[in-house]
């Protein structure tokens, strides 16, 4: 009688181990799929902006502005001389697409984070700008757009061989510096800050900019007020650091917001068309060194 007991027991004994081994691995199954999900659905969360290079988010800014596909790019006619076609080229990370015979110009800058797109927009109606018109396109936005069309969109860079320098090849490089002087540098900078029309060559003006180095070794430009900005070099890239003025605090007790550009950026943006070159260099022409 005793020995069933205790073989009985044992059983018990046996069957509760083995259920309770059973609960285990379900737990540690279920946890092991839960951690596979999040890490699933961290990774399609993750940006896409590391897998394309300059070339292929330039094309990808054009192919945004003038709503079109890659496909159907990548077919266009390609222009011989002046025939009618499309004619891509680059200078650093600065690419322009031209539509022969319409004369149509587009300029595609690619930066750190986000694509400009320079074209001409037909304000009047008595003809086409120059690069009056400017969109901003972030890189996650494009990415996300044109993933699908990444074969194509590299036709496209192979057909106007735009891989032809290794520079591009990666996303994160820059164009070289551009051959601006170091006061040309300081106005454009000034301008991005505050706008271009703040750059004021009117017949009444007789103040002069002003370009000096602060305590922090940082470069100062500005007229002596509270839009100076301060800014440092490095290759093409540019730090500039402004007053933030988005409450009433006054401005000896606001904080400095930090902003990044490249020098090939701000040129083709504020030192492109003959008036505004003449605006910049009459300006740095005046300006006092410190």
């Amino acid at each position: 009688m005793k020995k069933s007991i205790v073989i009985a027991s044992t059983a018990l004994v046996a069957i509760s181990l083995a259920a309770c081994s059973n609960q285990s691995s379900s737990s540690k199954n279920t946890s092991d799929n839960v951690k596979t999900a999040k890490k699933v659905a961290a990774s399609s969360s993750k940006p896409q902006t590391d897998k394309f290079n300059n070339n292929e988010y330039g094309v990808m800014g054009y192919l945004m502005l003038s709503e079109t596909n890659a496909s159907k790019l990548a077919s266009t006619e390609k222009s011989t001389g002046d025939s009618d076609g499309m004619k891509i080229s680059k200078n650093g990370n600065t690419y322009t697409f031209e539509v022969f015979p319409m004369g149509h110009s587009t300029n595609v800058i690619v930066n750190n984070n986000n694509v400009t797109v320079k074209y001409d927009e037909n304000t009047d109606g008595s003809g086409m700008g120059d690069k009056n018109g400017s969109k901003t396109y972030s890189k996650q936005e494009l990415a996300s757009k044109y993933a699908n069309q990444k074969d194509k969109i590299d036709k496209v860079i192979k057909k106007y061989n735009l891989d032809s320098n290794a520079d591009t090849n990666n996303s994160n490089q820059q164009a070289a510096p551009t051959d601006l002087d170091e006061k040309t540098e300081a106005v454009l900078i000034y301008a991005k800050a505050n706008g271009f029309d703040t750059l004021d060559v009117s017949d009444d003006n007789d103040a002069s900019m002003e370009l000096s180095t602060a305590d922090n070794g940082r470069k100062t430009v500005g007229y002596g007020s509270d839009g100076d900005v301060q800014y440092q070099i490095d290759g093409n890239n540019v730090t500039y650091w402004t007053l933030d003025h988005s409450d009433d605090t006054p401005a000896y007790k606001q904080k400095m917001v930090e902003h990044t550009t490249t020098l090939s950026e701000l040129k083709q943006e504020f030192y492109t068309a003959d008036n505004q070159r003449q605006t910049v260099d009459i300006i740095s022409d005046n300006m006092e060194e410190d």
